[in-house]
């Protein structure tokens, strides 16, 4: 603070404390005359009295050794001690007219007494003063005569004519560099630097702005530090700007891809093939919100091509920029992909960043559910035949059945305790499996307790059992079996958990409206591992993920195709064709996991060949399950246990679609495979085996569909032809 201040601080004082008096005088004027023992005027004798007696009793203790804070406590108590002395002559005169004139002449006193109590105040305002100023160390200046160069610094700066009369200090030049310099900035006595700006230095000096930087000083407001590089400007221009520089310009400034953020490292990982960026938010209050478009266009990647993605971790963010498509290369799954461990995990795919996914066949507190989207050629056969593999390894017993037709998963129907096409069988296998809620439920176990199934039970009277169901929701819309298969569908999806009959949906479409009720939907999310694969369009992909995750983290739709060669302008411009190199996204997709979604691809496994069998039971154990002989007798009894691919009765009803007794059924009770010993063989079906057995599960199913099903394991191509026709008359 200058002393020009100090004395207006002082000033401002003064005319308060004569405004005091003047209201002082009044009251001893009015308060002893209205009311002498008043309490207006008892307040005011201790308000005058109170401090006068302090000061007195301080004043006698200094009395023995006086100093300059006696005299300033004297000079401070003088207004209240001649305040009481005026308050109390009051009390012994008669009329107003001396009381007046007394407390008059007391405030006209103590209104020119008053600059004078407070030049102690202003002495040691400049006492401080001088006290900061001298711990104010000024940089030393630079030994040595002022050379060519800094006077001509010194010359520019002037010329400049800098606001401020400011000047430079302690001028260095950098080592090896001619031009480049710092130097300080100093500001007259008592004043701050004016606030500058690179521009008007990068003009002062005739450099460009980028080689100026000003920051401030720990000598106070009255110094700053200036930089002027532009020889080292120049030189990283010729390499290149740095990844700090690089960051800041594409990355970080506002309306790119994350505004606010500073660059902290980057490693690049040759054999990956991967370049990883980290940085943080300037301001630790703010989390990144990372624009994954304008950041494939800052690093030269396709959005379509999936190569760049980000991870947000509190105010932190790292984002991944992979060489190529990670998700091109298709790994083919094993037995150990699909055998699940002690927790129920298994290998499911392999996401963006080359770290494993994992499906579920149970959780801690039950049988893990299913829910999986996907359009046609998405890669949901694939999915539902590893799943079903990985509940067979876990030494459950499977149900499956599909909508429609579907060469792939008619393929599980050696593997599996039951499998069928259609409305009518989906309705007949639900309803088998609700039945058993009640059958598993009267089920003691082997210490006599009921309660419900939880996994690695020992004393479990019974196994789990997953009911996979492809294209439920075209099953759902039915227009005889819809209804019902809906109903127990969501029954299944509530209760059937803790039965150990874990109920799994697929289809084309997750609409709430068209069978997915509101409160299945809820049980599937809480209970299973969601997976969305392709689902073709934008409208369809938000519906799969509507109240799976936040709608801040529902992603954009998949590409229709994956990497390949993309044409530059030029190359289009010269009449290049693009090469078809572009990969098929079935497979593609996410999982859910703690409610975000993981770009993942799932492992696959060949079915296309001759070899589609063999790699198939590579997969699967030598054994199928299945049901007890208890529950197999209950639905027997329930008569629900019957070839589920038998046309329909007509005295089928709405009774027996809630699991009521069936009195006839034409077909015979079909008793469950039963597991084999772990080292026996299979006896091997001839080829009319082989397309009897299709042709049962797919009647309407065309020629070539059976011999492309059944060719492999011994039966050739002719072989099963020639079943074809003798068996059809063709």
């Amino acid at each position: 603070m200058s002393s020009l201040a100090i004395g207006h601080t002082i000033a401002r004082r003064v005319r308060l404390e004569r405004t005091v008096y003047g209201a002082a005088a009044l009251g001893l004027v009015i308060a002893p005359n209205m009311d002498p023992s008043g309490t207006a005027n008892l307040a005011m004798l201790a308000t005058v009295g109170v401090p006068t007696g302090i000061a007195a009793v301080r004043a006698w203790r200094k009395a023995g050794s006086p100093d300059w804070s006696l005299i300033r406590l004297i000079t401070r108590a003088l207004p209240f001690a001649s305040a009481t002395a005026v308050d109390v002559s009051a009390l012994f005169t008669s009329g107003w007219g001396i009381d007046a004139a007394v407390a008059a002449g007391w405030g006209l006193s103590m209104a020119f007494w008053a600059p004078l109590s407070r030049s102690g105040n202003l002495r040691l305002a400049h006492q401080a003063l001088r006290e900061i100023e001298a711990a104010t160390i000024e940089p030393e200046a630079a030994a040595g005569a002022e050379d060519e160069f800094e006077r001509t610094l010194h010359a520019m700066w002037e010329r400049a004519q800098i606001p401020g009369d400011t000047r430079l200090r302690n001028i260095e030049r950098h080592i090896g560099r001619t031009i480049d310099f710092s130097a300080l900035v100093k500001a007259p006595d008592g004043r701050v630097v004016p606030n500058l700006d690179p521009k008007t230095v990068a003009g002062a000096f005739g450099v460009p702005v980028e080689a100026v930087k000003l920051t401030d000083t720990a000598y106070g407001p009255g110094w700053m530090e200036v930089t002027v590089t532009p020889q080292a400007l120049k030189e990283s221009a010729k390499k290149g700007p740095t990844d700090s520089d690089w960051w800041a310009q594409n990355i970080a400034r506002t309306g790119k891809a994350i505004p606010g953020s500073v660059f902290d490292y980057k490693i690049r990982d040759d054999e990956r093939g991967v370049t990883h960026w980290v940085a943080q938010m300037e301001d630790e209050t703010d989390s990144p919100r990372p624009d994954i478009p304008k950041l494939c266009t800052a690093v030269g990647a396709n959005k379509e091509d999936l190569r760049v993605f980000a991870h947000v971790d509190g105010y932190r963010v790292h984002v991944m920029v992979c060489d190529e498509p990670p998700l091109v290369v298709v790994r083919h799954a094993t037995r150990e992909d699909v055998t699940p461990d002690a927790k129920g995990f298994w290998r499911l795919g392999v996401a963006y960043d080359g770290s494993y996914v994992n499906g579920r066949v149970h959780r801690p507190e039950g049988i893990a559910l299913g829910l999986t989207g996907g359009a046609s050629g998405s890669g949901k056969s694939q999915l539902i035949i590893l799943g079903v593999a990985a509940a067979a390894n876990a030494d459950m017993v499977n149900w499956v059945a599909t909508e429609g037709a579907d060469g792939k998963i008619a393929l599980l129907a050696r593997h599996v305790d039951r499998h069928g096409v259609g409305a009518l069988y989906i309705w007949r296998m639900l309803r088998a499996a609700a039945a058993l809620m009640d059958i598993r439920g009267a089920m003691p176990r082997a210490d006599g307790t009921f309660r419900d199934w939880k996994p690695n039970d020992p004393g479990c009277p019974y196994r789990g059992l997953t009911v996979d169901v492809d294209e439920y929701l075209a099953a759902a819309k039915h227009e005889k079996y819809g209804e019902r298969i809906s109903l127990l569908g969501e029954l299944l999806g509530v209760k059937g958990r803790k039965y150990g009959i874990g109920f799994k949906a697929a289809g084309q479409d997750m609409k709430v409206e068209d069978g997915f009720t509101t409160t299945m939907r809820n049980q599937l999310k809480a209970n299973s591992r969601p997976v969305v694969l392709n689902m073709g369009d934008a409208a369809a992909t938000r519906r799969a993920f509507d109240g799976l995750v936040p709608s801040e983290y529902i992603p954009d739709p998949l590409p229709g195709e994956y990497g390949g060669t993309r044409l530059t302008i030029e190359q289009r411009i010269a009449g290049e064709e693009a090469p078809e190199d572009a990969s098929g996204i079935g497979g593609v997709g996410w999982i859910v996991i703690k409610g975000r979604p993981v770009l993942m691809r799932t492992l696959f496994v060949d079915l296309s060949g001759d070899d589609a069998e063999a790699n198939l039971a590579a997969l699967f154990p030598d054994t199928v399950e299945g049901l007890t002989d208890y529950e197999l007798q209950k639905l027997d009894e329930l008569g629900l246990l019957g070839d589920w691919n038998a046309p329909d009765l007509e005295d089928e009803d709405d009774d027996q679609a809630e699991g009521q007794s069936d009195t006839e059924d034409d077909a015979a009770p079909r008793k469950t495979r039963k597991s084999k010993p772990a080292k026996a063989k299979p006896k091997t079906p001839t080829a009319a085996d082989r397309v009897t057995s299709f042709l049962r599960m797919l009647p309407d199913a065309d020629r070539q569909m059976v011999i492309d099903a059944v060719t492999g394991d011994g039966v050739t191509a002719e072989d099963a032809a020639a079943a074809f026709d003798a068996l059809t008359h063709a």
